[in-house]
């Protein structure tokens, strides 16, 4: 049998001049057709959360088994203040996966962005202290384990702690903890959580070799000190032509040969024209809009279609090359209406990452997609 790899080459994309390059709704679906290989995910936002008539509701329930709160259970948009939570909109999310059969993913309990920025002051506004924030990480993770407990498959206890160089990224949790930042949400992590829950730490650029020398390092550190890490995930807010293939399936195998599961959490790939200094996904970069560089307003042209489709087919047949490494593959968004990159690194584009379109039709990379599974 031909691998997957092999196969990519001879995959029939035929695009006539001037089509309306969509397709039809496929017969089999992505968790069906990956069933054997890992779960396949969607993150939903808030919207699609909350309306039970949603229409991007249809595709959720037909293609993933996997969902994950865009938003939902960051620490700002579910305790804003001291002893306020929402529960509302997470206690939804998980509502509707278990109605329909899906795992549900937490993301995340300690993240630089979205952080209200109480939690690291005391009630005089003063820098907060090393015990008081440790305290207040420990009363964050026993409020979702007591709320949701194994309901919830696996958390992101940690996410972006670390720069492109394999720095810390010296945020407000490592000016007040230090390097032992990490190490703590860990060991919290396993000591208030159920232990059938898996505990994940997620970044984005992982195919960066400083990045992924660190993470590597950062598991066995965890181990050595008798935490438990289970998985990484590998955010693949990705290019049409970055990263290289070779790089982000280097990290796959390095974070395997560690000894955890890998997970593909966020992909989307971006067709808009991006510079250098703009990719990763680091919310403080920001450009202006232009014609330039929001050149497809009116619709994808078939040509990028195309481009699309081959790139996401590229993506999929490594994923099922090292499908003995891979537990999950969750897609940041449902479709290209809801996607973050609309909005990033310029605000007000229309961009097209994802498998579906505005309108909830499938585009030809689904089909794309669809082939990789299928050995066409």
């Amino acid at each position: 049998m031909r691998s997957a790899m092999t196969r990519l080459a001879l995959l029939p994309f035929a695009f006539a001049a001037g089509a309306v390059a969509l397709a039809a709704a496929p017969a089999t679906t992505l968790k069906d057709a990956f069933a054997d290989h890992f779960t396949v995910g969607a993150a939903l936002n808030t919207q699609i959360i909350v309306q039970p008539e949603h229409p991007a509701r249809a595709l959720v329930k037909r293609h993933f088994n996997s969902v994950t709160a865009a938003n939902a259970m960051k620490w700002g948009p579910f305790n804003p203040e001291p002893g306020v939570h929402v529960f509302e909109h997470a206690d939804a999310l998980v509502a509707f996966a278990e109605a329909n059969g899906m795992q549900v993913i937490g993301h995340t309990l300690f993240w630089h962005q979205q952080t209200p920025s109480w939690v690291f002051q005391d009630e005089a506004g003063a820098p907060i202290s090393r015990e008081a924030l440790l305290k207040r990480m420990r009363e964050r993770v026993r409020v979702v384990a007591q709320r949701y407990g194994t309901r919830v498959h696996l958390w992101d206890v940690v996410n972006e702690a670390i720069e492109d160089d394999g720095s810390p990224r010296k945020s407000n949790w490592y000016r007040v903890l230090g390097d032992d930042f990490v190490p703590e949400a860990f060991r919290i992590a396993g000591e208030e959580l159920p232990t059938s829950v898996q505990l994940i730490y997620n970044d984005y650029s992982m195919f960066q070799p400083g990045r992924r020398a660190a993470v590597v390092k950062m598991i066995h550190d965890l181990r050595a000190r008798g935490l438990r890490i289970d998985g990484v995930g590998l955010q693949g807010h990705w290019g049409l032509d970055f990263p290289k293939l070779e790089d982000a399936e280097a990290s796959i195998v390095a974070f395997a040969e560690a000894g955890v599961r890998v997970h593909i959490t966020e992909l989307d790939v971006d067709v808009l024209p991006r510079s250098p200094d703009m990719f990763g996904a680091d919310l403080n970069k920001r450009a202006q809009l232009s014609p330039e560089n929001n050149p497809y307003t009116a619709g994808l042209p078939a040509e990028m279609q195309e481009k699309l489709a081959r790139r996401y087919a590229e993506i999929f047949a490594l994923f099922v090359k090292h499908a003995d490494k891979i537990d999950r593959v969750t897609f940041w968004g449902v479709t290209d209406g809801d996607s973050w990159l609309n909005g990033f690194p310029v605000r007000g584009r229309t961009n097209h990452p994802l498998l579906f379109a505005r309108a909830n039709q499938p585009k030809p990379a689904l089909d794309a997609v669809l082939g990789v599974a299928a050995g066409r």
